[in-house]
Formats: C-alpha cells, sequence, structure tokens
C-alpha cells in the first residue's frame, strides 16, 4: 500500500494521510482501504487505549496527460485497383497509454502529407478521394498522424504506402503488331516476351492462331508473283484486252504521276487522283458481251460511308455528270452501273447490279 497515516496534532486529534511514494494512474487508477485511529491510553506506557470506529477510504488517481499516440505498425502497405472510389483503402490504428479515457483515447487522425488523393476519418480509414491511375502514378507514399483527447500529437507519424495496380485485362501481353524484317536475315523470334495474363483465373485449354501480313499492297496475294499478260490468261481475258492501267510510257502516258507500289503492276489511289483514259482507248458504249477484269485491295473509305468510290466510269465529255457505264464501292457493296443509249435499248433490262463485299 503506497499510503500512510501520520498524527500531526495529538492533541486535536489531526491527521494526514499521505503517500509514501508517487502514484501512478497506468499502473493502479484507484485505491481503497479502511482506516482507524488509536488514542493515546491511560496507563504511562500507553496501554488500554481505545480505537476509533472504522472508515472506508477510497481514492482515485487522476490521470495526466504524459504519454502521446504510437501506431500501432511501423508503417502500411495496401493495393487498390485504379478507376475505382473505395470506402477504405486501409486503416490505421494508435494507442495511447495513459489511463482515463480522456487521454487514452485517439480522437482525430490526420494526413500530413499535402496535394494528395486521400481523406482519413476518426476511425483511422483511408479512402480515395479521386479515382486512381496507374499511368499517372504507380505508387502514393503519405504520412499520418494521431491525437488522442487531450490534443497530444504522436510523436512520431506513420508512413503509408497505396499502390495503385492496373485493370487487369485477360490476353496475350507483351508482344507487337509490327516487326521489322529484312530479307535474307534469317529466323527472327516473333514474341520474345509474350505471356498470357489470366487475371488469376483457371484457364482449361490455351489456343492460340498467328496470321501475318506484309505492308504491300498486295498483302501476300500470290498473283502478285505473276506477270501482266500471265494475269490476263489466268483471269480468262481475251487476246484483244484492253489495258485501261499500263505501265507509263510515251504511248501510254496518262499513268503518268499515280502512285505506285514497289510492283509496277499495282497503282495505289487515295481518293483524290485519278487517271483520265484518252478518247479512242475504249468504246463509248459497251456490247451485249463484254468483260471487266481487276484486281483490287479496297482500305478504309476515307470520307462518309454515302460517298461513291468510283473505280471505272465512262461519262458524256460535256458536263460529265451521265454515266454512260460505271463500277463504283458505295456502302459495302460493288456497284456496276450500266444505261444504254435510246437507240440501242429494244427492251427495258436493269441498270446497276450490287455485289454485297465482305
Amino acid at each position: 500500500m503506497p499510503f500512510e497515516a501520520v498524527v500531526l496534532n495529538k492533541t486535536s486529534g489531526e491527521g494526514q494521510l499521505r503517500a509514501r511514494s508517487p502514484i501512478d494512474c497506468e499502473l493502479q487508477k484507484e485505491y481503497t482501504f479502511i482506516i482507524q485511529a488509536y488514542d493515546c491510553g491511560t496507563e504511562p506506557s500507553g496501554t488500554n487505549w481505545k480505537k476509533s470506529h472504522k472508515a472506508v477510504v477510497h481514492i482515485q488517481v487522476k490521470d495526466v496527460n504524459e504519454f502521446a499516440p504510437a501506431f500501432k505498425e511501423a508503417s502500411y502497405k495496401a493495393t487498390v485497383t485504379e478507376g475505382k472510389i473505395y470506402d477504405s483503402v486501409l486503416q490505421v490504428e494508435a494507442m495511447d497509454e495513459d489511463c482515463s479515457p480522456q487521454y487514452s483515447q485517439i480522437c482525430n487522425y490526420e494526413i500530413v502529407t499535402t496535394d494528395v488523393p486521400f481523406a482519413i476519418d476518426r476511425n483511422g480509414n483511408i479512402r480515395n478521394t479521386e479515382k486512381l491511375s496507374y499511368d499517372k502514378e504507380h505508387q502514393y507514399e503519405i504520412m499520418v498522424t494521431a491525437f488522442d483527447c487531450g490534443q497530444k500529437r504522436a510523436t512520431e507519424d506513420v508512413l503509408v504506402r497505396v499502390e495503385v495496380k492496373p485493370v487487369c485485362k485477360p490476353g496475350w501481353q507483351d508482344w507487337k503488331r509490327h516487326i521489322e524484317y529484312k530479307p535474307g536475315s534469317g529466323s527472327i523470334p516473333l514474341f520474345p516476351i509474350i505471356h498470357l495474363e489470366t487475371c488469376d483465373g483457371p484457364v482449361s485449354s490455351i489456343h492460340a492462331t498467328v496470321e501475318l501480313q506484309t505492308n504491300y499492297i498486295g498483302k501476300g496475294c500470290d498473283r502478285e508473283t505473276y506477270s501482266e499478260k500471265s494475269l490476263q490468261k489466268l483471269c480468262g481475258a481475251s487476246s484483244g484486252a484492253i489495258d485501261l492501267l499500263p505501265t507509263h510510257s510515251a504511248a501510254n502516258n496518262w499513268t503518268a504521276g499515280l502512285l505506285m507500289d514497289s510492283n509496277d503492276m499495282v497503282f495505289k489511289f487515295d481518293g483524290k487522283q485519278g487517271a483520265k483514259i484518252p478518247d479512242g482507248i475504249v468504246p463509248k458504249n459497251l456490247t451485249d458481251h463484254f468483260t471487266i477484269t481487276m484486281w483490287m485491295k479496297h482500305g478504309p473509305s476515307p470520307g462518309l460511308r454515302a460517298e461513291k468510290e468510283t473505280i471505272l466510269c465512262n461519262s458524256d465529255k460535256t458536263e460529265m455528270n451521265r454515266h454512260h457505264y460505271a463500277l463504283y464501292v458505295h456502302n459495302c457493296r460493288l456497284v456496276f452501273l450500266l444505261r444504254k443509249d435510246f437507240d440501242q435499248a429494244d427492251t427495258f433490262r436493269p441498270a446497276e447490279f450490287h455485289w454485297k463485299l465482305d
């Protein structure tokens, strides 16, 4: 018992109850004991003394805010997925060794680091205030402090690391769509660091198909290896076939200035230029039996889908607004327009033919 009772005045009976050593609230918050007084007795030797009634003494130790809050962990770490708002990313917790509720409870947490998209509540729950982006920041490091209800701050702030994880997309990762290859350089690995991202999901089987294409206009078509005459023979053209896009020469100068691929047989049209074939090369009107042969690779349309992309057209020479015949692409269809002159038409026949392109 760290208390003692002493007599201050024997005549008046005044006494004092005092502590024999420092009292620590953290060791014991309160004490209860019984005290009793004795007189000096009737004999010179002090015998035959009498006792008073017993009194119960209850002492409650008042706390002093001597301890500062301290976090349970040396640091905290959490991982979040980008693009989400979390109610709680993680929770930090601090403790205070003071004995009273006023000083032992943690009343507030605070993020010390400025300009970070996070907030913390009174219970230590940290949440993000905006959607996080992996491309913007892979990891955030924020410092957090705590205050007890006596507004005493933690002696050491705690470090919180929040790692931002990109949204997981199942599929093949780390492979390139474009590969540079020099002829004669031998074999090269197509996908040296490719891997399959499963996002921790189960995989029962894997089936992969690799398709290779070149940047050449022909895209690997076997016809690019044939000569012009071989192509005409292969496609069934007659010996009297007229080549509308011949290789440029002094006699055939209407293909001058056209974009060409490395192969002289292949021309490239961008929708802004064309070839005007001189009069006399092709007839004004087609006969009842005719053949139009072409080989074409059609790329994405530069304009609106409703625009016509003319391949071949024979029109009036004056205003050029009336087509005698035309071959064009329109809304994913190959269309052939054929109009006969009034003196040619003996019966009504279809004027347009449509083929849907896949």
